[in-house]
């Protein structure tokens, strides 16, 4: 989730909400972000300094110059493909829009309503291809409650991703590499509840600080057929939604 390999991204939207929440998810997730009001602020930053720019996240409704001004822009001065371009909406159907994107050199398009989960699954997916090319355990970006216990005591926390053979917990709570917990939890779209011994392997914070990406990787032990099976079906069925 927090990757040591920051990248350069510039967020370029109007509203200032989205502006500051891209930010501080993708600076907490590594990367060093700059942000821009609109298209011709964005374009200036591109001939500034084009070789400074790993990815933008455009916004598709911005005045003036929208993004697909911007696009357009970076087509016909020679920018194509210098750098990862991410377009972002809260008004278009993905469906209706995701061909111009793409022959305008757009790499994907997400909603407003992503979650910060979703947002550093989609970005690194981008920056990082050769880390994320066919794996063999896939993980996806999820976002609901878990209750887990360490010996009698029973916390709850949230999940932010999960695989057929582990999750990334965050919890506000300092759980240390090697702790065995027992994990209760029912998929999206499921009345089965899952309970499932696992172990912690890493942890991204060792003094309980408030993080939206704290908690701990967890590697299940022994799930049962059935619970591995259904994880996996889970997975496939969210990578399909995510058009991977």
């Amino acid at each position: 989730m927090i990757t040591k390999d920051s990248k350069n991204i510039i967020v370029a939207d109007d509203s200032e909400f989205f502006r500051v929440k891209l930010s501080d998810i993708l600076t907490e997730a590594g990367h060093k972000v700059r942000i821009v009001q609109g298209g011709a602020e964005l374009i200036k930053e591109i001939q500034i300094n084009p070789r400074g720019i790993d990815m933008i996240l455009l916004d598709l409704q911005m005045p003036n110059i929208d993004g697909f001004g911007v696009l357009e822009w970076i087509n016909n001065n020679g920018f194509r493909g210098k750098f990862h371009i991410l377009a972002i909406t809260g008004v278009y159907e993905t469906t209706s829009v995701m061909e111009r994107l793409k022959k305008l050199g757009a790499e994907g398009l997400m909603t407003k309503a992503f979650t910060p989960e979703e947002i550093v699954f989609r970005v690194n997916k981008a920056l990082f291809p050769d880390k994320a090319a066919k794996p063999i355990d896939p993980r996806i970006p999820v976002s609901f409650p878990v209750d887990f216990s360490i010996g009698d005591v029973t916390s709850t926390g949230y999940l932010l991703n999960i695989s057929a053979s582990g999750m990334f917990l965050h919890t506000k709570k300092t759980i240390f590499p090697g702790t065995v917990l027992h994990i209760r939890f029912t998929l999206p779209g499921s009345d089965k509840l899952l309970n499932i011994k696992g172990i912690v392997k890493w942890c991204t914070q060792m003094s309980g600080e408030k993080s939206l990406f704290g908690g701990a990787g967890i590697q299940f032990t022994k799930p049962s057929p059935e619970d591995r099976q259904m994880l996996k079906e889970f997975v496939e069925a969210e990578l399909k939604k995510l058009g991977f």
